[in-house]
């Protein structure tokens, strides 16, 4: 029940303060209904960036989000960011439990919400993608959904009452990406991969504005 009024007073009021646009939802709507696991793997700006993803995805099976543990501070806030999905992850720290959670969500329908680089760039300019979206969607046979989010901005930065767009790219699905081989090859090959759709997203944005 919390997760049902705080999805939708969050997505009305961030539809008041921001220009919400989205385009391939239609990918995200095929993955919602045809049973695939999948991870949605993104660009990090902003603090916000989870919340449009959560919101242009739509109504639906909670999805679950990588986070960083400094957000559940006190228990209030754990309770609250355990409530709409989130999983605390402390940065630089392997932490087997995190990827075991994370992998038992997307085996039982949950779709996941990562960002590969571990820590907000703030500006269209991405850093360097980590391992661990990867190593998860190799343990779960799931396909990556490219996500780049892009605010409209002169540096690239999430202003409010600016214009946000979310872009979903075309699939990495499992049999390309051969993730599920165990192959370190196929992370740094998948690695490439999405750094390329992520900014093929951003120059098409770019090319059409």
């Amino acid at each position: 029940m919390f997760y049902i009024i705080m999805f939708c007073l969050v997505s009305l009021v961030f539809r008041i303060i921001f220009n919400i646009k989205v385009t391939g939802k239609e990918i995200i709507q095929e993955y919602k209904s045809n049973g695939r696991p999948y991870v949605i793997c993104a660009n990090h700006v902003s603090m916000l960036d989870p919340i449009f993803i959560v919101i242009v995805r739509g109504w639906g099976k909670k999805l679950s989000i990588l986070g960083k543990a400094e957000l559940f501070k006190g228990p209030i806030l754990s309770w609250m960011f355990t409530q709409v999905g989130v999983i605390p992850v402390d940065r630089g720290k392997g932490d087997k439990g995190v990827i075991e959670k994370a992998m038992s969500d997307i085996r039982n329908g949950s779709g996941m919400l990562i960002f590969p680089e571990g820590t907000r760039s703030g500006s269209n300019q991405m850093g360097k993608l980590k391992s661990g979206a990867f190593m998860i969607a190799a343990g779960t046979s799931a396909d990556i959904i490219p996500c780049r989010i892009i605010y409209d901005t002169k540096d690239g930065g999430m202003k409010f009452f600016g214009k946000v767009v979310v872009n979903f790219g075309e699939p990495l699905t499992i049999e390309q990406t051969q993730l599920d081989s165990g192959s370190r090859q196929q992370i740094r090959d998948t690695k490439a991969m999405l750094e390329n759709s992520l900014n093929n997203l951003l120059e098409e944005y770019n090319a059409h504005h």
